[in-house]
């Protein structure tokens, strides 16, 4: 068995250890007697665990500070070591065919350069239509929220005209 199983052991006890001392000492409030804790009886006496059970979690939570301590150097030692990387060594084996200059024409015409149509036309149509589109939905929204005012204008008076109704004939 290794150096770092066994720390790893050690740490894993050690944090069985601490769990179990925490849930065994007695709280200082009265919210652990309703989970069972509390009781002045104990095996230690009233007082006398107290001290046993701090002292004793308080090495085992010294423990697992060093061996966590400890594992995290052991394991940025290893991995310090595994981080250097041997050059690499790159064959260059060319299977390119060569081209010879003697039978290749490398003269080029003018008339061979491909030219590009002129779009600007066709970006000015593209502008136009996309703002024509905007002010359509701008007349439709704006439409619309007249519509929606004038709905609100008339359920404002229909709901005045039956408050007004109900108070006369509260007053009558």
């Amino acid at each position: 068995m290794n150096g770092t199983t066994f720390l790893i052991i050690i740490s894993v006890f050690a944090a069985v250890a601490i769990i179990a001392l925490v849930l065994m000492q007695n709280s200082k409030s009265d919210m652990g007697s309703a989970f069972g804790g509390g009781g002045s009886q104990s095996m230690f006496g009233s007082r006398g665990s107290a001290n046993f059970l701090s002292r004793t979690t308080s090495i085992m939570v010294t423990v697992l500070f060093l061996s966590c301590l400890t594992l995290a150097y052991i394991y940025a030692k290893r991995n310090a070591q595994a981080d250097v990387v041997e050059p690499l060594i790159l064959q260059q084996d060319s299977e390119v065919p060569v081209i010879e200059s003697s039978s290749v024409e490398t003269s080029v015409d003018a008339g061979d350069v491909p030219s590009i149509p002129d779009e600007s036309a066709a970006v000015e149509d593209f502008v136009s239509d996309a703002e024509q589109a905007v002010e359509n939905v701008v007349d439709e929204a704006s439409e619309s929220a007249s519509d929606a005012a004038d709905a609100v204008e008339e359920a404002v008076d229909t709901a005045v005209d039956e408050v007004e109704a109900a108070v006369d004939e509260a007053q009558q």
